[in-house]
Formats: structure tokens, C-alpha cells, sequence
């Protein structure tokens, strides 16, 4: 982000908020209000103008974190967690394709291989037989989950990852144009185990690519980390992989993002 998109955003919030408070003043009578808004904006403006573009970033990716969290938490909390008879009833007819994190969905039963279509140790580069049969499922919702794998294949080259997963995409799109697609992100992995491999610590880049990704297909992103703020105890012992109790939160975000 240059700075000279954030001056002009700011300018253009303060003409904005200097408008909103014309309107108050024709209520409340208080024209000074008006010269107060314009005056903390311009204050914003300097300060900006001054600041560090990367700590500003930072301070915007920490809060639309903050408001996927909330997202997620108020999703999960509407209805709350489905049971294994409903997340079997809600995704009859979808598929999910993934590695082996969304294998154990199988092996935990909650769900079957009509559903699941995924294989341990997957990338999404790899992936071709998978899409394939997922294809030939004819499902009415498709629910992608690729990533982890894929760390330790591209480590820091997002953008290649990147490509693969569009490649993919693509093939669903054409063979399935009115099935929606929703994208699983990367979960987040343990410090201790990043530590052991670097490669995995590139997990926000990616997730932050792929929400562009989203956005660039029209696809809806599925923010994942909220799942996991329990912290370690959710994770199986190699800091990556994650307990049984995860999978039935995780698929109830998955159905009613997608409204299943």
C-alpha cells in the first residue's frame, strides 16, 4: 500500500465525514461539529503522512483478523455445532477435496468417501485425480482444503502455489460453472514445529494469497484460525494436525458459510 493511496483514501473519508456532519448540523445546530470532524481527520492525515507504510499494514491485517474471528465466532455461535447426524445431512450432495487433514473427517466418520475426496500428504499441484473425481461426483457445493502440504513444496513462492491452485479451480469451474466454491485456509501451525521446518512458518502469505485469490474468482474465503485459538491443545503432537474435537466446528463453519 503507498502512502499516497492512504493520504487519498483519508481525504476522501474526511470530505465524507464533513458531509455526514452537515446533516447534524441542520439537527442539531451545532456548526462547530462540522470544523471538528474535518480537524481529527486532517490530525489522521499527518499522522499518516509521517508514519511507516509496513507498520501500517500490519495494523490493518491485525484487524481484519480481528474481524474474521468475530465472524467466525458469531457463525459458530448461531445455532451452534452441528451433530454428526446433522453434518451429515448438510453436505449430501457437496464435496469436500483436500489432504490429510480432511482425511481424518473419513476417519473420524463423520463424514464418507462420497463426500471426502482427499489423500495424505496432497498438494494441491498433485491434485488432478482428486478434481476428477470430484467432478464426477456432480456435487452442488464444493469445499477446497490445500495448503499445508504445499508449504514445504513452494515455501516462501506463494505466487506458484498460487497458480496451481487457480489451474485447479479452473477445472471445476468449466466442468461444474454453477457449483460455489468455498476455500479452506491454511490452519495455523505451531511455533515448535516451524521451528523444526521454517518452510511452514510461510502459512499467513499464503492464506493472504489465497483470500486474494478468492477474490480475484469470485470464490468465498474460510477463515480457519478462529477454530484453533484453544492453542496447543487442539493439535495432535506433531503441531500441525489437529484433535478430533476440531472437525465438528470445522465442518459447521463450512455449512453455514455455505448455507447448507
Amino acid at each position: 500500500m503507498e502512502k499516497k493511496h492512504i493520504i487519498i483514501l483519508l481525504s476522501a473519508l474526511c470530505a465524507i465525514l464533513a458531509a455526514g456532519t452537515g446533516a447534524v448540523v441542520l439537527l442539531t445546530r451545532t456548526p462547530s461539529s462540522r470544523e471538528t470532524a474535518c480537524a481529527e481527520n486532517v490530525a489522521r492525515l499527518q499522522e499518516m503522512e509521517t508514519a511507516d507504510i509496513s507498520s501500517i499494514e500490519k495494523q490493518l491485517n491485525e484487524l481484519k483478523k480481528q474481524d474474521q474471528s468475530t465472524a467466525t465466532a458469531t457463525l459458530l455461535e448461531e445455532g451452534g455445532i452441528l451433530s454428526d447426524v446433522e453434518i451429515k445431512q448438510a453436505f449430501q450432495g457437496s464435496v469436500i477435496i483436500g489432504d490429510s487433514i480432511t482425511e481424518s473427517i473419513v476417519e473420524y466418520g463423520f463424514l464418507d468417501t462420497d463426500v471426502v475426496v482427499s489423500k495424505r500428504g496432497l498438494s494441491i499441484v498433485n491434485a488432478d485425480e482428486q478434481i476428477q473425481t470430484a467432478i464426477g461426483l456432480h456435487p452442488s457445493t464444493i469445499f477446497m482444503a490445500f495448503g499445508s502440504n504445499d508449504l514445504e513444496i513452494y515455501e516462501s513462492d506463494s505466487a506458484s502455489f498460487i497458480d496451481a491452485y487457480r489451474t485447479q479451480l479452473q477445472k471445476l469451474s468449466e466442468a461444474l460453472p454453477d457449483s460455489p466454491v468455498y476455500i479452506n485456509g491454511i490452519l495455523p501451525i505451531l511455533q515448535s514445529t516451524i521451528d523444526e521446518v521454517p518452510a511452514l512458518g510461510y502459512y499467513p502469505q499464503f492464506n493472504q494469497a489465497l483470500q486474494e485469490l478468492c477474490m480475484e474468482m469470485g470464490y468465498t474465503y474460510i477463515d480457519t484460525a478462529y477454530l484453533v485459538n484453544d492453542g496447543e491443545s487442539m493439535y495432535e503432537p506433531d503441531g500441525e494436525h489437529v484433535i478430533r474435537d476440531y472437525y465438528p466446528k470445522w465442518l459447521t463453519l463450512m455449512a453455514k458459510t455455505a448455507g447448507l
